[in-house]
């Protein structure tokens, strides 16, 4: 009887070893301590292979019509026709447009590009008063790791926060690392790597920790997962096995 009683008790060990605790697991454990926080928002600016969209306006649709890109769309209007038919920004940052030819649009925000093209409308003599609208029409980011479905995710917006970009990939595992999600972002030809702490609120007043164009979140695996080579999904499954080893165990030990 005693032969099997150490097992029983490493087992009962194992377990306890493998639960992950609710420090570990929970999302914004402190997140009332930032209630009413100020937001603040910094408009992400264009990179090399952005595709872009800009639609030049007048009072007179006739005298803008030269300035926009047309494309043989047989009536279609969808995300992948625009950006087939969007402007393409290259390595050196710069777009070509009708008439107005190269213009440099790398580093600037979408804000900053509708001002620029007016202004050289208006300095130009070509419109006096012309509208502007630019829009980043391939927004994409990848997620890769713990997550329940990783991939590259597009979205529409300018920006997303970092819990959007988690809903989109399915939530993370039980086998994440939550004290550590890693951001990589590439800036003005540099690349930036940020730790969050997602059991913490505090990361939600850095805007920095906005989801953008590009960029790509590593979400890693806890030591139990890493070291049983992938067996193992989650702490669930651990409790499950020794679970029934025990029962096992116990019903030799009787017999």
């Amino acid at each position: 009887m005693k032969k099997f009683f150490f097992p029983i008790i490493l087992l009962i060990l194992l377990m306890l070893g493998s639960c992950t605790t609710r420090k570990e697991i929970l999302y914004l454990q402190d997140l009332d301590s930032y209630a009413n926080s100020t937001l603040n928002y910094t408009s992400p600016k264009i990179q090399p292979n952005d595709i872009l969209k800009i639609d030049i306006g007048d009072i007179n649709p006739v005298v803008a019509a030269p300035f926009n890109m047309t494309s043989a769309t047989n009536g279609q209007t969808s995300v992948e026709m625009m950006r087939l038919s969007g402007y393409l920004v290259n390595p050196q940052g710069n777009i070509m447009m009708p008439i107005l030819n190269e213009v440099k649009v790398g580093g600037l925000t979408p804000a900053n590009v509708e001002i620029k093209i007016k202004e050289r409308l208006i300095n130009e003599n070509y419109l006096v008063n012309p509208t502007v609208q630019c829009r980043v029409l391939n927004n994409k980011f990848t997620i890769l790791g713990e997550v329940n479905a990783p991939g590259v995710k597009p979205f529409s917006e300018e920006s997303i926060s970092l819990l959007d970009a988690i809903g989109l990939a399915g939530d993370l595992t039980y086998s994440a690392i939550r004290k550590d999600v890693k951001l990589i972002r590439e800036v003005d030809g540099k690349r930036l790597v940020f730790h969050v702490d997602l059991t913490s609120a505090s990361w939600m007043s850095n805007p920095n920790y906005r989801i953008r164009q590009n960029d790509v979140i590593i979400v890693e695996a806890n030591k139990l997962k890493v070291n049983s080579g992938g067996l193992i999904k989650d702490p669930i499954q651990v409790l499950g096995i020794a679970a029934s080893l025990t029962a096992v165990i116990l019903l030799i030990v009787n017999n």
